[in-house]
Formats: structure tokens, C-alpha cells, sequence
């Protein structure tokens, strides 16, 4: 369950980017409210962001993504053999917020996520599956529990679940 803050942080989330995630998560099969609470949370709500990076989610930097025009040097945390370090990573900078979804989907529409997308019965299994399949340095069962209150107000404001 999730309390009135992230109820309200996570609405305002959706309607400031929650039409952009839309877009780009159409015919995935990636659930709406799994996109919004990896996004939301992954970029502080939008707060997080290095500056001028269109960047909502710790997307490393590749220059052979879509959009992107360079990248941003940030501390971030990772886990390494278990042991959660601080570290700074190069971090993809895009055109635009656009961009930036677009290309977290195309990292999701690897095959090694597949899984994840067609098989999930429900947005915290999808977030579940990703986090095992690679997507974080974070174990996936700790990743999960994270952004399980952001997801579930997620599905509760907007009542959408995958869009095809």
C-alpha cells in the first residue's frame, strides 16, 4: 500500500508524462503503471534528472540509442557482487523527453526482456521479471518492493493496464 504523498507525487507524475509513456509503451506489452513507477521513481519523479538530460530512468550511456546527443556524468548507486557502492557512470543524454522514453522502451524491447513483456500476468511480475533479466544492478525481489507502492498508485489513478 502507499500513502497520500506517493498517491499525489505519482499523479502528478501521470499528468505531466503519463501521455508521452503512453505512446511509447503502445503494442509492448509492458503494462502502463510498471513504465510509470520504474520512470517515476528511477528519476525522483522527474526531480532526479541531471539537468538538460531527458533522461527519466539511469539509461547508461549509448551512443547508438535513438536521440541521443551525448551523455551526462552522475553519482549513482550500484550493486556490485551484493554490496551497494556509489559510483559515477556515464548516463545517456537526450534530445528530448520524447527521446528519452522512446529509448527505455527500445532497451525493454530486447529480446532478453521478452519474458517479461508477454508473459507478466500483472505490473509488479513485469517489474519483477525485468529487474532479473538485467535491467538493475538491484536484486529484483528489493527493486520490486521499491517501486511496488508507485506502481499500485499508479494503476489506481489511471486504470489503464497494458495498451495495445
Amino acid at each position: 500500500m502507499y500513502g497520500i504523498a506517493t498517491y499525489n507525487a505519482t499523479k502528478k507524475f501521470i499528468q505531466e508524462y503519463g501521455d508521452g509513456i503512453a505512446k511509447a509503451i503502445k503494442g509492448t506489452g509492458i503494462f502502463f503503471s510498471a513504465a510509470v513507477g520504474q520512470k517515476a521513481y528511477e528519476s525522483g519523479y522527474g526531480k532526479r534528472i541531471p539537468p538538460g538530460s531527458n533522461n527519466f530512468g539511469g539509461i547508461k550511456y549509448n551512443p547508438n540509442l535513438p536521440g541521443v546527443v551525448g551523455y551526462v556524468l552522475s553519482d549513482t548507486t550500484e550493486y556490485v557482487k551484493g554490496r551497494k557502492v556509489n559510483v559515477k557512470q556515464k548516463f545517456s543524454k537526450f534530445k528530448d523527453v520524447e527521446a528519452g522514453f522512446k529509448a527505455y522502451i527500445q532497451v525493454l524491447l530486447l529480446d532478453r526482456y521478452k519474458n517479461a513483456r508477454l508473459l507478466a500476468k500483472t505490473p509488479e511480475e513485469q517489474i519483477f521479471m525485468i529487474a532479473k533479466a538485467g535491467y538493475t544492478t538491484t536484486p529484483a525481489a528489493k527493486y520490486t518492493s521499491m517501486l511496488k507502492p508507485l506502481v499500485e498508485a499508479a494503476r489506481d489513478i489511471s486504470k489503464i493496464g497494458r495498451i495495445v
